[in-house]
């Protein structure tokens, strides 16, 4: 026989509003009455109808989750962020992961709309036409977490990609630097398009004239960076520094310089950006950006909340910091201590 709120009430000696109020996760219940019908609802092995009460309510407390890559940890930081901030909320998230694929993305965005969640955090590619139709036309609110959507970009909670890239590229110019091999992200996501423009900008600032052969886009996984690097050094394009979309790309540069007996950071300086927690961990230790990933997930569900709570608010682009960590593969080096 099926244990409804009303077994758990008696038993707890409270309302049945009470109960209810303790399972959406109500700010405004006790610790200690909360942690009492917890405690009997886990004894009872209750599991709630959130069908029934989102027909009743025409919420379902579900928020919608498209990642763009479960192959890359950037986005298990970012995720970790979502989650723990929906629950605090007293929200569940419903995962779908993209893989990259436009197509991915629409079956997503169709799927969650049917499902009827309160509002969906995007981690979106950036340009295309099917994509940003259903954007525009999604019956719920809905933020893109670290990137951003053409035409659609005050939806958008971003990092400094540009400026950081430019500042990685103004460090090794001012270090000697004018052969600088770029290895880019895919050109369908906003962040390979930003860093891009910050490389390229960097360069035309300083008087360096930017060489189209020492830019090479990949998918941006630890292959495609091992891939592009022997591919410069065997067409010989004289680099004397390398910058990488991200880490992972800059892990399989690093492999591939040190197999062809290239010394880093004496013969080749490189730089990652995203500042995952392997890159700490590699020899040598790899300098990159800092990007705030877990915050970045707390921010998105924070702004996504506000916007369910009342629709009217206006949507604005908002940014968080980045930082520069030197380690080892560069030749100037600080120590990062995690705060």
């Amino acid at each position: 026989m099926a244990i409804t709120l009303s077994d758990i009430a008696e038993k707890a000696g409270c309302s049945i509003n009470t109960v209810s109020r303790v399972i959406r996760g109500d700010p405004r219940i006790s610790e200690t009455t909360c942690k009492k019908v917890k405690d009997i609802i886990e004894l009872l092995g209750y599991i709630p109808n959130y069908a029934a009460s989102s027909m009743r309510s025409k919420e379902t407390h579900i928020l919608g989750v498209l990642s763009a890559d479960s192959a890359n940890p950037f986005f298990a930081e970012l995720i970790l962020g979502i989650e723990e901030t929906a629950r605090k909320n007293g929200y569940h998230i419903l995962l779908m992961n993209t893989e990259e694929s436009y197509k991915n993305e629409c079956d997503a965005l169709r799927t969650l709309t049917g499902r009827h969640v309160d509002g969906i955090i995007s981690i979106p590619l950036y340009n295309n036409t099917e994509t940003t139709k259903l954007y525009q036309n999604l019956p719920m609110p809905f933020i893109f977490a670290g990137r951003k959507v053409l035409g659609l970009e005050n939806h958008s909670i971003l990092h400094k990609d540009n400026e950081s890239t430019k500042e990685i590229v103004q460090y090794l110019i001012d270090n000697n630097h004018t052969r600088i091999l770029y290895i880019t992200g895919p050109a369908t996501i906003s962040n390979s398009l930003d860093r891009l423009t910050g490389y390229m900008a960097a360069l035309k600032e300083n008087g360096v004239t930017p060489d189209k052969s020492l830019i090479i886009e990949t998918k941006g996984h630890i292959d495609d960076g091992y891939s592009a690097l022997n591919q410069a050094l065997k067409f010989q394009r004289g680099f004397t520094a390398v910058v990488c979309f991200n880490d992972l790309i800059a892990m399989g540069a690093l492999k591939a310089l040190y197999e062809n007996d290239l010394a880093v950071p004496e013969d080749i300086e490189v730089f990652g950006f995203d500042n995952l927690d392997i890159s700490q961990y590699m020899q040598p230790r790899l300098s990159t950006v800092d990007v705030p990933k877990y915050r970045l997930g707390e921010e998105a569900v924070i702004e996504l909340l506000r916007h369910i709570k009342d629709e009217s608010i206006p949507y604005e682009t908002k940014i968080l910091d980045t930082r520069l960590i030197f380690r080892e593969s560069t030749k100037r080096t600080h120590r990062f201590m995690k705060k």
